[in-house]
């Protein structure tokens, strides 16, 4: 059944935005061929596999030849216009020509990150109704064939579970080997590029349904259109000044929205070549810079620094790498300085959102270190709102921190089949509300300090979550933190820090003399430290606190009492 997706926000600003020259009349398939024909013999994609020795290397002229197969092959599965066709790889090319391959034949990409196992991944295919689904037969030892076998039954829409390594053997209903299938030269021959060009979509369409990482809820599916991924991408390319002579990377999973855009998009649309990884690694990634000459990389502060330490322990010859744009979390004030020493390299910092890519951004002639004191300032086709509320007393009330609303030509047309939460998170003058709590940076940009969602409220203080939980990163021996509310019957909120220690785990003391020092103040302390081995993380690599929540109630932290039980205080350490 084609999916009907609401493209009323495009045509409302379709003309204003095309005036501006913030969205234009052509597509993806239009830069692809424009370096396919001028250039067909460059680089576009160098597909590093963990499991493999070698990389595999294909020109735009290949990847155009590739795209038409598989987009012939998608209409002999029925595929329509509309359609929306769920991909669950991990980062290998075969995305990049599936996705391409649904702009030849106006159907609708729906990645599904690998990691996703049976709840996830039944939740996106059930909602958005895709006939097509493509991902691995296993993956790091999970059997996504058995997975959607058990799935099947329950998604009458799904009429085609399409498998890479599925082999010669004997295959259910419905399943195809995905090498196979799409090598079949008989799909072209029924469907020529000629029957393929009538499908083209128009630039305002919908091409992208990108379910959010769910940190604070329900998944939503964000729906891009060809224009509003190409403003997205537009602000990347200007900012970091990216040119067809540029080779970029990212450890971020190409179906999560940063490896779409950094391994996908924006090479494409500057021309540019991207180097695939299908497992991050720091030491991996060090490698593949070395070897193919990456110039950019997009990565979250945490990888960031994995880099820095891998490249004190082993360096590597890395001295291509000029840019490393990072985002997605706070960025720790030490990251700045070590990229620097280690890497020779500039870090930009962004803010962005799956609704909008990134919409605020430092600059390269911002002061070096001014990455670690502001998530940037817009684009020109984005404006940014701080609404303060004026009953707020504490710390940062009037003229301090507020909710961040943005408007602009990044912003996607809405939530699938959810039309009611998009609309909640807009005002009748198109501002949106991200939910994010921002202060002035002081040069007309933007410091994130919180989630709206998050607020921990101590004594009636506000607490700056991601200010307090940046200066914590700085720690020597923490590696990742998180701060949780703990309710509590005399403050309204006590706060607990989550860390995974680095050696040997800190203890709250060590905690509070190191926030002292940095001259925090006192009532933005953690009240108490838990110690976990690893964080659980969305696909783009950001905490997601309402699973440490309920961890740490199911372990008896969150209690009213403020107590856990007393064989669980040396642990959590609590004093």
């Amino acid at each position: 059944m084609t999916a009907r997706l609401d493209t009323s926000r495009a045509q409302r600003f379709a003309g204003p935005f095309r005036a501006r020259g913030w969205w234009r009349d052509a597509t993806f398939l239009d830069d692809l061929r424009a370096v396919a024909g001028a250039a067909p013999d460059r680089p576009a994609i160098l597909a590093a596999r963990a499991f493999d020795r070698t990389a595999i290397a294909l020109t735009y002229a290949e990847l155009a030849a590739h795209v038409d197969r598989f987009a012939a092959g998608l209409v002999a599965l029925g595929v329509a216009r509309g359609d929306l066709v769920a991909v669950q790889l991990p980062s290998w090319w075969q995305v990049s020509a599936l996705a391409l391959a649904c702009a030849r034949i106006g159907a609708v990409i729906a990645p599904i990150p690998v990691d996703y196992r049976r709840r996830e991944t039944e939740f996106v295919l059930a909602r958005t109704e895709a006939p097509v689904y493509v991902g691995p037969a296993s993956w790091l030892g999970f059997s996504h064939r058995a997975m959607l076998r058990e799935l099947a039954p329950a998604l009458p829409a799904l009429r085609h579970r399409v498998l890479a390594g599925l082999g010669t053997g004997a295959a259910d209903p419905g399943e195809l080997d995905l090498d196979a299938f799409f090598a079949d030269p008989a799909h072209a021959r029924r469907h020529p590029p000629a029957e393929l060009d009538r499908r083209a979509p128009g630039a305002d369409d919908a091409f992208l349904v990108m379910y959010t990482s769910g940190t604070t809820g329900e998944p939503k599916g964000v729906v891009h259109s060809y224009n509003t991924l190409h403003a997205i991408v537009r602000a990347l390319i200007e900012t970091a000044a990216l040119s067809s002579a540029d080779v970029l990377t990212t450890p971020s999973a190409m179906t999560g929205l940063v490896g779409f855009l950094y391994d996908f998009l924006v090479p494409l649309a500057c021309g540019a070549t991207a180097v695939y990884a299908d497992l991050g690694d720091p030491e991996r990634t060090l490698g593949l810079i070395e070897d193919h000459g990456v110039t950019t990389l997009y990565a979250i502060p945490s990888y960031v620094l994995g880099l820095v330490a891998a490249q004190q322990r082993h360096p590597r010859r890395v001295g291509s790498l000029r840019t490393v744009i990072t985002g997605s979390a706070p960025v720790p004030p030490h990251l700045v300085p070590s990229a620097r020493d280690a890497l020779d390299v500039r870090v930009l910092s962004l803010w962005g959102m799956t609704e909008m890519g990134g919409a605020t951004f430092t600059r390269p002639d911002d002061p070096p270190d001014w990455p670690a004191h502001s998530d940037g300032r817009p684009v020109e086709w984005m404006e940014i709102q701080i609404v303060r509320d004026p009953d707020d007393a504490g710390p940062d009330g009037p003229g301090g921190a507020g909710r961040l609303r943005v408007r602009g030509a990044n912003l996607c047309l809405g939530y699938f089949r959810r039309p009611d939460m998009f609309a909640a998170a807009l005002d009748d003058d198109g501002w949106f509300d991200t939910g994010d709590l921002v202060r002035p940076d002081g040069s007309g940009g933007i410091r994130i300090v919180g989630r709206a969602k998050d607020v921990i409220v101590r004594n009636g203080q506000k607490v700056p979550a991601a200010e307090v939980e940046s200066a914590l990163s700085s720690h020597p021996r923490v590696a990742a933190v998180a701060l949780i509310p703990d309710p509590d019957g005399d403050l309204g909120e006590r706060v607990v820090a989550v860390v995974v220690a680095r050696g040997e785990p800190p203890a709250l003391a060590d905690l509070r003399d190191h926030l002292r020092g940095l001259g925090m103040s006192p009532q933005y302390w953690p009240d108490r430290l838990h110690l976990v081995a690893e964080m659980p993380l969305t696909s783009t690599g950001k905490i997601q606190k309402y699973v440490l929540r309920d961890q740490l109630a199911r372990a008896g932290v969150s209690a009213s009492t403020g107590s856990p039980p007393a064989s669980r205080r040396s642990r959590a350490g609590y004093p």
